[in-house]
Parts: structure tokens; sequence; C-alpha cells
């Protein structure tokens, strides 16, 4: 099966693609991530290799349907959640979480 994974270089991210590469494994993970504040390679940094990696907005409709081809399902992990930049920056919040 080909997976899509949004936001998998964050916490919740990274740690559902290490349980599904161990319970999954011969399943294609794509993950894309913008690698804000939350997101760092380096948490996928082991699993480059079996993984492939797509640094990108998900409000980006060219990259995200590039993402999307042929997955047969999309685990959707990213979005902004730390309240303090959510007051500094409310814009960014909306555009990633609602629209």
């Amino acid at each position: 099966m080909k997976i899509l994974v949004t936001g998998g270089a964050g916490f919740i991210g990274t740690n559902f693609i290490h349980y599904w590469v161990r319970n999954h494994p011969r399943d294609e993970i794509t993950v894309l991530d913008k690698l804000t504040y939350a997101g760092r390679r380096e948490n996928l940094q082991d699993l480059l290799e079996q993984i492939q990696f797509i640094q990108g907005d998900i409000c980006d409709i060219q990259v995200v349907s590039h993402a999307i081809a042929d997955c047969e399902r999309i685990f959707h992990f990213a979005a902004e959640s730390h309240v303090d930049r959510s007051i500094e920056n409310a814009g960014d919040f909306v555009k990633t979480n609602v629209f």
C-alpha cells in the first residue's frame, strides 16, 4: 500500500512513521513536511532510505497533487499547534489549520 503522511517530520508524525515502518514494512511511505519550527528532517534520519521525503507546504496545491499521486491512504498530521506562535502570527495558523 502507498501512504502519504503530512507533517511527518514533527513529533506525532515521526512517531507514527516509525510505528508504521515497524508494523507495515512493505508499504511505501511518502512524507510531506514544510520543515517549520515543529518539523525536523533529522527526526526521520534513520528512515530516509526507506521513505520518500518531500519538503513542501500542504497549502501548495501543486506539491500536494504530486505527493498524493497513487496514494491509497493519507494520514494528516500537519498543523500549526504552538499557542504562543498563534498569538504572534494568527494568519499562518488559520491558513494551515483551516484553509
